[in-house]
């Protein structure tokens, strides 16, 4: 298994990210430990029902927030 240091990764992230879809698993090294795995995720296929049922679900989640109040901007900032 090949490694990398924490600092590659911050340095030459896309180049990794690219190595990693291509199917090559490798290892963070952080002061020569190993803290992580990467490894290429598989797509998960999922039905058009399933989709639809997704779509709906977070279209009607978009305009409404906790107890039916409305979004408004206001909503988008802390204050």
């Amino acid at each position: 298994m090949n490694t990398v240091t924490a600092r590659e990764i911050s340095h030459h992230f896309s180049v990794i990210a690219a190595r990693v879809a291509a199917g090559e698993e490798l290892t963070v090294t952080r002061y020569g430990k190993p803290v992580l795995k990467l490894a290429r995720i598989d797509p998960v296929e999922i039905s058009t029902s399933e989709r639809v049922a997704l779509v709906r679900k977070a279209l009607s989640f978009r305009m409404t927030r906790p107890y039916g109040k409305s979004f408004e901007r206001s909503d988008a900032y802390n204050n």
